[in-house]
């Protein structure tokens, strides 16, 4: 029998692979361990904390990722390569490994979880689309009232063309003798001091700090 040529089998990326596909196996099995005893126990298994939750996540999105950098890496010889036993393979006690390993067609549970990352990409892209619309017509609406202000203050610029007529003085006027009327009655309740600005009395609640500058 001729030798068979290894040479250009990604041996550490496979092994890399399956040592972290493992992994992950095994961390979905400790989680769905976890939450099953609750909920064949409710009374006595507890569910772990938001932390310990959030630490497992982290570690599973850690080995996913570590997944994700293998495959990318060896992307091209990876999609050349098929699985094949070895000639001294126990293909009659392993006969199980063996057709996983030679199945070209996804397992069902696999297949639906692409269908399903199919149609949610195709959602988003949806998604996506009608944002852009938003965006435009968000946009557009801004230059068609643009026009109609001028941002030189807080006027429009109907309330600026009213004030220049000789009701709208009036009316400025009777506002400035109010919020004099206004400053005096402060002035006289604190004793002829002048009140702390509310800005400064948040800066003292929240820090501590009273700044008389």
């Amino acid at each position: 029998m001729s030798e068979f040529d290894y040479s250009k089998v990604p041996v550490e990326s496979l092994e890399s692979l399956r040592n972290r596909l493992n992994q992950v196996h095994l961390s979905l099995r400790k989680l769905a361990d976890q939450v099953n005893h609750n909920i064949r126990n409710p009374n006595k298994a507890k569910l772990p904390n938001y932390a310990q939750f959030q630490n497992q996540f982290h570690v599973l999105i850690t080995q996913l990722q570590s997944i994700a950098s293998i495959l990318t890496n060896d992307d091209d010889i990876l999609k050349r390569t098929n699985a094949y036993p070895l000639p001294n393979f126990p293909t009659t006690e392993q006969e199980a490994l063996v057709t996983t390993l030679l199945r070209k067609k996804p397992l069902p549970e696999v297949e639906g979880w692409m269908k399903d990352a199919i149609g949610r990409g195709a959602l988003q892209e949806s998604d996506l689309e009608k944002d852009e619309a938003f965006v435009k017509w968000c946009a557009e609406t801004v230059q068609d009232l643009r026009d109609e202000f001028q941002f030189y203050g807080f006027h429009s610029q109907q309330e600026l063309e009213f004030l220049e007529t000789e009701e709208g003085k009036k009316e400025a006027q009777r506002k400035r003798d109010l919020e004099l009327e206004q400053e005096e009655e402060k002035m006289r309740t604190t004793g002829g001091k002048q009140p702390l600005h509310p800005n400064k009395v948040l800066k003292f609640m929240y820090q501590g700090v009273l700044d008389d500058s």
